[in-house]
């Protein structure tokens, strides 16, 4: 099948990303599925100035978090972001993570981005245990996961002390290099 979100561009998260970011994980559909409440404008800039710092201490084999911002391919307009960083709940672990604007989603653009991230994870980064982790009713969100030759472990039952418990009860699922 043909997709138009080969073509998408993705790019480090800057300030001028903020009101389009805000937008999106403001939208009540998107919403649903993320671990955060809508966020502020100045929360999200204060997230995007975190990131920009983390993107200068990322190394092979080692990440801090890589924070990306998915643009369209010709109108340039954001459209989702995506990213790596350490499991909120096991540390040890890379979590492949993206969110789309929600009148993006089903064009096989997530499929696109997690894989590029797959990808970039494995043979630049050198990351040994990726994983992800998406609410059981997001069935789009789990098709994207096993696309990208993950395979279900379980529904996550704990976290630990400090994680955020929105994430228990959602599926799990890991890609051993």
């Amino acid at each position: 099948s043909s997709s138009s979100a080969a073509s998408d561009v993705y790019k480090r998260q800057t300030m001028e990303d903020a009101p389009g970011l805000q937008r999106i994980a403001s939208n009540p559909k998107v919403i649903k599925y993320l671990p955060d409440d809508p966020l502020s404008l100045e929360e999200v800039k204060d997230i995007i100035i975190w990131s920009i710092g983390c993107h200068k201490r990322n190394t092979k084999g080692k990440i801090e978090k890589l924070n990306l911002s998915i643009l369209e391919r010709g109108t340039n307009e954001l459209i989702g972001w995506c990213g790596l960083g350490p499991a909120d709940w096991d540390q040890t672990q890379t979590e492949i993570y993206y969110t789309l604007a929600a009148e993006h989603w089903g064009k096989g653009i997530a499929t696109e981005a997690a894989s590029a991230l797959r990808n970039y994870a494995l043979n630049t980064l050198e990351q040994k245990n990726l994983v992800g982790i998406v609410a059981v009713e997001n069935t789009a969100s789990n098709n994207v996961l096993k696309k990208l030759g993950m395979v279900y472990k379980e529904r996550l039952e704990t976290v630990p002390k400090g994680c955020d418990p929105c994430f228990i009860g959602q599926n799990l699922y890991a890609l051993k290099a």
